[in-house]
């Protein structure tokens, strides 16, 4: 169960999907969604040496950070909640008031349905509302046209390009590809 923070457990309920813990038996399934290469090439992480191995210990890494909060993403599939991604807050820095936000609706036959946009403005209302925060700020490939289209909706900002941001992530290229650095304030969110 990682949906804590500060040893509160949390749950945020929207209408297409529920943001809760994630189990280590939902490992397997993220093992294989962040190792599908369609998957993979649109995010800033290289996920083409993922195993069970690895994933096991950033669930275990991760309930022991005291900076983050990661919730699964789950939906309703057959009378049963069904993880389909996670959704995170991390390097929540209470002096600046601002944390890095983190996406990954990583079950492709829910991409497209509005779920990473009600996940996004469900984490960012918590962000704003329970952590206090004032800015809640993301880097997304270039690449990533659907990413950029639901963090505009939930109301980031493009502030800049940081260009040769990230390895491409074909491990045997040693090439980079741009990022855009996007951010959502506290004033400019809609209550």
């Amino acid at each position: 169960m990682i949906a804590r923070y500060k040893g509160k457990k949390y749950e945020l309920k929207g209408k297409k999907c529920i943001l809760a813990d994630i189990k280590e038996s939902d490992l397997p399934n993220f093992t294989e969604w962040f190792s599908d290469p369609e998957f993979y090439e649109l995010m800033a992480t290289d996920f083409s040496n993922l195993d069970m191995k690895k994933e096991k210990k950033w669930f275990g890494d991760t309930k022991k950070e005291k900076d983050i909060v990661t919730f699964g993403i789950q939906v309703k599939e057959k009378g049963k909640n069904k993880v389909i991604g996670s959704v995170s807050l991390k390097n929540i820095d209470h002096f600046n008031d601002k944390a890095l936000f983190g996406l990954a609706v990583a079950d492709k036959k829910y991409w497209g349905k509005g779920i990473g946009t009600e996940a996004t403005k469900l984490v960012v209302d918590f962000g704003f509302k329970v952590l206090k925060l004032n800015s809640i700020y993301l880097f997304v490939h270039y690449k990533n046209k659907a990413a950029q289209k639901v963090y505009e909706k939930a109301g980031f900002k493009k502030e800049g390009l940081l260009r040769e941001h990230v390895r491409h992530n074909i491990p045997s290229k040693k090439e980079f590809d741009d990022a855009y650095y996007m951010n959502i304030l506290k004033k400019d969110w809609k209550k």
